[in-house]
């Protein structure tokens, strides 16, 4: 467990240099450097979670065709949810807009020729190989699948509070509970790579929310 603490603490970290706006340099990141940082990270967590499971690779990454299929229909749904949750929160709640518009904010930092691959091709799928392959994994060794999973899609809605940003939080809390439990029943990380990547892609670039 010790291991685990240890990666949870660095995602945290990250996290709150990523998003938190109430420090000069964890403001200076997200709004100048959030790209190559997020980068950065992912791809110090993922080397992180890749070598503590070497051993438990080939469980993790099996493949079989209907999971494309599955993380295809996953991220539309996702993405249509999303949507949905947009108009009612935003129709609801006048507060709901300058959050989500927030969120947008980084796109102004690098072309969408950037950011796109990034996240289709990076960012989503490490999220994956380390919330999911190595996180949710280990918790459901240590606690069981369903506490486990629970205990996962806490942890990683969590690292998102310190944007003090609930429009984001409850993003990263229904997305987290949606990946985690496609992973806890297919035992595979691509269903979730696949979603996760088609999804980011989609909602902050190719299909944004806009508000007119």
């Amino acid at each position: 467990m010790k291991k685990l603490y240890i990666g949870i603490v660095l995602a945290a970290i990250f996290w709150f240099f990523l998003f938190a706006p109430f420090t000069e340099l964890s403001y200076t990141i997200h709004h100048q450097y959030f790209w190559p940082v997020m980068a950065l990270a992912t791809a110090v967590l993922t080397v992180f979670a890749l070598n503590i499971q070497r051993d438990r690779l080939k469980e993790l990454f099996h493949f079989e065709v209907k999971h494309v299929l599955i993380g295809v229909a996953h991220a539309i749904f996702l993405y249509g949810f999303s949507r949905l949750g947009v108009v009612i929160a935003t129709w609801m709640f006048d507060w709901a807009q300058p959050q989500i518009e927030a969120i947008y904010q980084t796109r102004s930092q690098l072309s969408p020729f950037i950011i796109a691959p990034l996240l289709f091709f990076w960012i989503g799928p490490s999220e994956e190989v380390f919330w999911r392959g190595f996180v949710q994994n280990r918790l459901m060794e240590k606690l069981g699948e369903w506490k486990g999973t629970i205990v996962a899609i806490l942890l990683y809605g969590g690292v998102h509070i310190w944007a003090l940003n609930p429009m984001l939080l409850l993003a990263a809390i229904v997305l987290g509970t949606h990946w985690s439990i496609m992973y806890k029943r297919t035992k595979s990380l691509w269903p979730g790579i696949i979603s996760h990547a088609l999804w980011d892609t989609a909602i902050f670039v190719i299909f944004p929310v806009t508000f007119h």
